[in-house]
């Protein structure tokens, strides 16, 4: 028996830990659920740790089907979305190690309205190109943990979960990150 899907698409009611134990029994309707749900937040945190479109589809891709090749060692121990930044980020992170072509991207995808008026809707596109340019200029630890707390509004607990390290390591990485972010935004102050 597959998992029952209302009318709108939405597995009925049922949460992630029962839609991942259904997909480890190899009902496949359960593990599209969790791709449904979850494929937004993989490409999101991928985009914004890698700042390219396509290298960002590539990485959430191929995080989507490790998940799914992973998935019998998945052991609960914390929450799906949790393991799958996780996944996410350790792609995210081999691809940038292997020195892929990266680009440029908006981090923060919130551009100034249309209906805005021009000379404030270009000063925000252009404060908006600022952060994502220092963002993406940050070393690869910081910018994970800046994208994980402060872009996806993480807890320093799930981000040093995620990020395989402690509290205080991310603290460190986030004060460094800050401090970075602070001198290369001087100007936008």
């Amino acid at each position: 028996m597959g998992v029952a899907m209302s009318q709108d698409g939405e597995a009925d009611g049922f949460d992630d830990g029962y839609l991942v134990q259904r997909a480890q029994e190899g009902y496949l309707d359960a593990y599209a659920e969790l791709v449904n749900r979850h494929s937004l937040l993989a490409y999101r945190v991928a985009l914004r740790i890698l700042g390219h479109h396509q290298d960002a589809e590539d990485v959430a891709q191929d995080a989507l089907v490790t998940a799914w090749q992973q998935l019998p060692q998945y052991r609960g121990e914390s929450s799906f979305s949790t393991w799958l930044y996780r996944i996410v980020t350790r792609r995210a992170l081999n691809w940038i190690s292997r020195d892929r072509r990266r680009g440029s991207a908006d981090v923060l995808p919130e551009r100034a309205e249309v209906s805005a008026p021009a000379d404030v809707a270009v000063e925000r596109n252009e404060t908006v190109d600022a952060v994502t340019a220092a963002i993406q200029a940050l070393p690869p630890a910081q910018r994970v943990v800046v994208v994980l707390h402060h872009l996806e509004g993480l807890s320093y607990a799930d981000v040093a979960t995620i990020t395989a390290s402690s509290v205080p390591a991310v603290r460190s990485q986030l004060y460094r990150a800050r401090r970075a972010l602070g001198s290369a935004l001087a100007e936008w102050r």
